[in-house]
């Protein structure tokens, strides 16, 4: 358990976090090489500096409307902690999108800022494409209109809580088709965790309608 505290905000890094992160980098990487652990490592590092950005992003906006808030990293990847039922319609949708908003923020900076920038072909290189290629990715991810994925709680934001049926039926539908789009381009991830997003949405919009 790694513990510490970032712009006053308490972070908990979670020993699954690390895991996971190693996990999706030994698929990606071909570790026969010389090179493929450090490619992981590469990876697990800049996986842990994204995603900690994208939390900041919740805490900070979160501790903007004078709330303690504390961050934890954990499994594909985290969460920012506040009361909940203070934040109205309006400050609930700009917390959650603060995460993906810096992410993105982040992300996109690095790479056009890299663009004025010759950079030897070495680790460091190979670590900022990394972290440009997780932010912009894991952003866009979150963005998707499916619960409890940050765009399915905008959504949610925007239909309030008497149009919930509205939300888990649209996550539902979206999760589905994007599970079937990734079985045609052959990305058994996608299906897995679509797959397990559709089947939860299910649940809830059975409870809901």
């Amino acid at each position: 358990m790694v513990e510490f505290k970032l712009f006053g905000i308490p972070v908990r890094v979670e020993p699954i976090f690390w895991i996971t992160l190693a996990i999706l980098g030994f698929i990606g990487a071909d570790v026969r090489t010389s090179n493929g652990l450090l490619e992981v490592a590469l990876f697990v590092l800049a996986g842990f500096l994204s995603i900690l950005i994208h939390e900041m992003g919740h805490a900070l906006m979160i501790r903007k409307f004078r709330l303690p808030t504390q961050v934890v990293l954990s499994s594909f990847g985290g969460y920012a902690m506040y009361p909940s039922g203070v934040l109205s319609r309006l400050q609930s949708f700009i917390v959650t999108a603060a995460g993906p908003g810096l992410q993105i923020i982040a992300g996109a900076g690095l790479y056009f800022s890299l663009r004025f920038v010759d950079l030897p072909d070495t680790n460091l290189n190979t670590f900022l494409g990394t972290f440009i290629g997780i932010s912009i990715f894991w952003a866009i991810l979150n963005l998707l209109p499916v619960y409890p994925l940050d765009g399915g709680q905008m959504l949610g934001s925007i239909l309030g809580p008497k149009r919930q049926a509205g939300l888990h039926l649209t996550s539902l539908v979206v999760a589905v088709l994007l599970a079937i789009l990734a079985i045609k381009f052959g990305h058994p991830l996608g299906v897995v965790f679509m797959g397990m997003f559709a089947y939860q949405n299910y649940q809830h919009w059975q409870r809901t309608k």
